[in-house]
Protein backbone atom coordinates (compact mmCIF):
# COMPACT_ATOMS: atom_id res chain seq x y z
CA UNK A 1 0.00 0.00 0.00
CA UNK A 2 1.59 3.27 -1.11
CA UNK A 3 0.45 6.25 0.93
CA UNK A 4 1.71 9.76 0.52
CA UNK A 5 2.54 11.61 3.70
CA UNK A 6 2.50 15.37 4.08
CA UNK A 7 5.88 17.07 3.69
CA UNK A 8 6.00 18.18 7.32
CA UNK A 9 5.64 14.55 8.44
CA UNK A 10 8.44 13.50 6.11
CA UNK A 11 10.62 16.34 7.45
CA UNK A 12 9.82 15.39 11.05
CA UNK A 13 10.84 11.77 10.47
CA UNK A 14 14.02 12.84 8.66
CA UNK A 15 14.98 15.28 11.47
CA UNK A 16 14.20 12.58 14.02
CA UNK A 17 16.62 10.24 12.25
CA UNK A 18 19.30 12.96 12.21
CA UNK A 19 18.91 13.55 15.95
CA UNK A 20 18.61 9.86 16.85
CA UNK A 21 21.69 8.95 14.80
CA UNK A 22 23.76 11.55 16.66
CA UNK A 23 22.36 10.54 20.06
CA UNK A 24 23.39 7.00 19.18
CA UNK A 25 26.86 8.21 18.17
CA UNK A 26 27.32 10.08 21.48
CA UNK A 27 26.09 7.08 23.49
CA UNK A 28 28.40 4.75 21.55
CA UNK A 29 31.33 7.11 22.10
CA UNK A 30 30.63 7.20 25.85
CA UNK A 31 30.57 3.39 25.98
CA UNK A 32 33.69 2.87 23.87
CA UNK A 33 35.65 5.87 25.07
CA UNK A 34 34.85 7.02 28.63
CA UNK A 35 35.68 10.64 29.40
CA UNK A 36 38.34 11.25 32.08
CA UNK A 37 36.84 12.17 35.46
CA UNK A 38 38.49 15.13 37.18
CA UNK A 39 38.13 13.65 40.69
CA UNK A 40 40.12 10.58 39.65
CA UNK A 41 43.10 12.82 38.94
CA UNK A 42 42.59 15.59 41.51
CA UNK A 43 40.52 14.31 44.45
CA UNK A 44 38.41 17.02 46.04
CA UNK A 45 38.27 15.19 49.39
CA UNK A 46 41.69 16.42 50.52
CA UNK A 47 41.87 19.34 52.92
CA UNK A 48 44.16 22.32 52.39
CA UNK A 49 47.32 21.79 54.39
CA UNK A 50 48.76 24.49 56.64
CA UNK A 51 52.26 23.02 56.85
CA UNK A 52 54.74 21.80 54.28
CA UNK A 53 54.81 18.30 55.81
CA UNK A 54 51.01 17.95 55.67
CA UNK A 55 51.03 19.27 52.09
CA UNK A 56 53.58 16.73 50.88
CA UNK A 57 51.62 13.90 52.56
CA UNK A 58 48.63 14.86 50.40
CA UNK A 59 50.80 14.87 47.26
CA UNK A 60 50.68 18.65 47.08
CA UNK A 61 53.39 21.16 46.30
CA UNK A 62 54.34 23.58 49.07
CA UNK A 63 54.76 27.12 47.78
CA UNK A 64 56.69 29.24 50.28
CA UNK A 65 55.74 32.87 50.76
CA UNK A 66 58.58 35.10 49.53
CA UNK A 67 60.24 37.31 52.08
CA UNK A 68 58.93 40.88 52.26
CA UNK A 69 55.78 39.83 50.35
CA UNK A 70 52.87 42.22 50.74
CA UNK A 71 49.66 40.27 51.12
CA UNK A 72 46.61 42.06 49.77
CA UNK A 73 44.18 39.14 50.06
CA UNK A 74 41.02 39.47 52.12
CA UNK A 75 41.90 36.29 53.99
CA UNK A 76 45.50 36.36 55.05
CA UNK A 77 47.38 33.21 53.99
CA UNK A 78 49.84 31.43 56.21
CA UNK A 79 53.00 33.48 56.57
CA UNK A 80 55.07 30.39 55.70
CA UNK A 81 53.33 29.63 52.40
CA UNK A 82 50.48 27.60 51.00
CA UNK A 83 49.80 24.13 49.65
CA UNK A 84 49.02 23.77 45.95
CA UNK A 85 47.13 20.48 45.75
CA UNK A 86 46.60 20.71 41.99
CA UNK A 87 50.05 21.47 40.61
CA UNK A 88 50.89 17.77 40.14
CA UNK A 89 47.48 16.34 39.26
CA UNK A 90 46.10 19.06 36.97
CA UNK A 91 48.63 18.44 34.14
CA UNK A 92 47.87 14.70 34.29
CA UNK A 93 44.15 15.37 33.95
CA UNK A 94 44.71 17.85 31.11
CA UNK A 95 46.86 15.30 29.24
CA UNK A 96 44.20 12.61 29.68
CA UNK A 97 41.48 15.02 28.52
CA UNK A 98 43.52 16.03 25.48
CA UNK A 99 43.97 12.36 24.50
CA UNK A 100 40.26 11.73 25.05
CA UNK A 101 39.27 14.69 22.88
CA UNK A 102 41.54 13.52 20.07
CA UNK A 103 40.15 9.98 20.13
CA UNK A 104 36.58 11.29 20.42
CA UNK A 105 37.22 13.54 17.40
CA UNK A 106 38.49 10.65 15.29
CA UNK A 107 35.64 8.40 16.50
CA UNK A 108 32.95 10.95 15.59
CA UNK A 109 34.55 11.70 12.21
CA UNK A 110 34.58 7.98 11.45
CA UNK A 111 30.95 7.53 12.46
CA UNK A 112 29.94 10.60 10.48
CA UNK A 113 31.63 9.27 7.34
CA UNK A 114 30.04 5.82 7.84
CA UNK A 115 26.65 7.46 8.22
CA UNK A 116 27.17 9.43 5.01
CA UNK A 117 28.15 6.26 3.17
CA UNK A 118 25.10 4.44 4.56
CA UNK A 119 22.95 7.37 3.46
CA UNK A 120 23.83 6.92 -0.21
CA UNK A 121 23.27 3.15 -0.26
CA UNK A 122 19.95 2.52 -1.96
CA UNK A 123 17.59 1.24 0.73
CA UNK A 124 14.19 2.09 -0.69
CA UNK A 125 13.48 5.11 1.53
CA UNK A 126 14.63 8.58 0.63
CA UNK A 127 13.72 9.76 4.14
CA UNK A 128 16.05 7.22 5.78
CA UNK A 129 18.83 7.94 3.29
CA UNK A 130 18.46 11.69 3.78
CA UNK A 131 18.33 11.33 7.58
CA UNK A 132 21.48 9.20 7.65
CA UNK A 133 23.28 11.61 5.32
CA UNK A 134 22.37 14.70 7.35
CA UNK A 135 23.11 12.78 10.55
CA UNK A 136 26.60 12.11 9.21
CA UNK A 137 27.08 15.77 8.34
CA UNK A 138 25.96 16.78 11.84
CA UNK A 139 28.38 14.27 13.38
CA UNK A 140 31.21 15.83 11.35
CA UNK A 141 30.21 19.27 12.62
CA UNK A 142 30.08 18.07 16.25
CA UNK A 143 33.48 16.42 15.86
CA UNK A 144 34.99 19.56 14.37
CA UNK A 145 33.61 21.82 17.11
CA UNK A 146 34.80 19.45 19.82
CA UNK A 147 38.45 19.21 18.85
CA UNK A 148 39.34 21.24 15.78
CA UNK A 149 41.10 24.05 17.65
CA UNK A 150 43.25 21.57 19.58
CA UNK A 151 44.09 19.24 16.70
CA UNK A 152 47.50 19.67 15.19
CA UNK A 153 47.80 20.81 11.61
CA UNK A 154 48.71 17.34 10.34
CA UNK A 155 45.69 15.70 12.00
CA UNK A 156 43.37 18.45 10.73
CA UNK A 157 44.73 18.04 7.23
CA UNK A 158 44.51 14.23 7.33
CA UNK A 159 40.94 14.18 8.60
CA UNK A 160 39.90 16.90 6.13
CA UNK A 161 41.42 14.99 3.22
CA UNK A 162 39.70 11.77 4.27
CA UNK A 163 36.30 13.42 4.76
CA UNK A 164 36.58 15.42 1.54
CA UNK A 165 37.80 12.39 -0.39
CA UNK A 166 34.91 10.24 0.80
CA UNK A 167 32.37 12.98 0.04
CA UNK A 168 33.80 13.62 -3.43
CA UNK A 169 33.88 9.89 -4.16
CA UNK A 170 30.27 9.51 -3.06
CA UNK A 171 29.25 12.56 -5.07
CA UNK A 172 30.92 11.37 -8.27
CA UNK A 173 29.92 7.70 -8.00
CA UNK A 174 26.36 8.02 -6.78
CA UNK A 175 25.12 11.30 -8.26
CA UNK A 176 25.80 11.35 -11.96
CA UNK A 177 24.27 14.26 -13.84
Amino acid sequence: MNTTHPKFVRWAVMLGIVIAVNLFFFAARAMVLPEPVYDEYCPTTVQPAATEEACVKQDGVWVPTPENAQVTAVVKPSPEGYCDLYQKCQPLYEDAMEDYQMYAFVFMIGLGILSLIAGVIPMGSSIVSTGLSYGGVLALIFAAFGYWDQAGNILRLAMSVIALGVLLYIGVRRFKD
